[in-house]
């Protein structure tokens, strides 16, 4: 089944956090979540499992940092291909388990360096740029094409040029395979000004990427549904496809994300019940519970029309 017209018909529910789960499991590491996918597949098998269990429609890769530039911290960057069909192999082993449509998202996230803060500072002992950065995530999208996902979610930008070199190599794996996979965008705001860490504002990034035709456009990350409801009224005004939602479980305290459920659920089906929203689901903080609360209050709620 098509996820662009089922889009049309109901509210479909993202997963939630995925480094979250992994710190609950209490094993030692080195940070690097996507090499999990490497060495320990059964721990991020676990992760997609319990979301799928707990109603996502749409599960995303265990792959938001595996591309060349990120895991060169890692010492890594040989092995992002096999990182990332790894990682699709375990996402739809995950989703085969569900007896219904669920489909497999490739996550690709920012890079660790800001194009548009190198281009501005023009720092000549600075090697990265535009074509390099593409470079590694078109070997990234490759991988993930390869593996099978079912379509894109370049999330949590906070970098228009970063986004673009993202979305540029996406464009290019389809046209070399011959596919027309959909792609989901997800930007991460700095304030509630709806303004990205380089200052730009929502609707000029919306601009920027519409000529590669995402399947949606939205937020994530940075606030909870509460900060975030008035910005998703706002992009609803000028987004022309689908919307997508997945906040943090509230603020962070000292303590971590403290909000329960029910609340994140709150704020979502206040934004189902205002026809904002297509895509629903969590970001740090949240957890199968979250999703699951998620999915009940939003089952048979009518989606943003677009």
């Amino acid at each position: 089944m098509d996820i662009r017209e089922e889009l049309k018909k109901r509210i479909l529910i993202l997963d939630g956090g995925m480094g979250t789960f992994i710190q609950q499991k209490g094993i030692k590491y080195d940070g690097n979540n996507d090499a999990l996918c490497i060495t320990r597949p059964d721990i991020i098998y676990d992760i997609h499992k319990a979301y799928v269990d707990a109603g996502a429609d749409i599960i995303s890769t265990c792959t938001f940092g595996a591309n060349a530039i990120s895991q060169e911290g890692y010492n890594m960057q040989d092995r992002v291909g096999e990182m990332n069909r790894a990682a699709v192999s375990i996402a739809r082993k995950a989703a085969d388990t569900a007896g219904r449509n669920v489909w497999v998202m490739g996550s690709i996230g920012p890079s660790p360096k800001s194009l548009f803060i190198i281009e501005m500072m023009m720092d000549p002992a600075e090697t990265l740029n535009f074509d390099l950065l593409t470079r590694a995530y078109y070997t990234q999208a490759d991988a993930l094409a390869e593996g099978g996902v079912d379509g894109f979610l370049v999330e949590t930008i906070t970098d228009m040029r970063n986004a673009e070199a993202a979305l540029t190599a996406i464009r290019r794996v389809q046209q070399e395979r011959g596919t027309d996979l959909p792609v989901m965008v997800s930007a991460s705001i700095m304030n509630t000004s709806g303004c990205l860490m380089t200052g730009v504002p929502l609707r000029e990034l919306y601009d920027g990427v519409s000529e590669y035709r995402p399947m949606s456009f939205g937020l994530n990350c940075s606030f909870g549904g509460k900060e975030l409801y008035p910005i998703v009224k706002e992009i609803a005004e000028f987004v022309k496809c689908a919307i997508s939602i997945f906040p943090n479980a509230g603020l962070p305290t000292a303590r971590g994300y403290e909000e329960k459920p029910c609340d994140t659920a709150d704020y979502l089906e206040r934004m189902a019940a205002d026809r904002l929203i297509n895509i629903a689901g969590g970001c740090c903080g949240t957890t199968p519970g979250h999703i699951r609360e998620i999915a009940n209050r939003l089952q048979g709620a009518a989606p943003r029309i677009f």
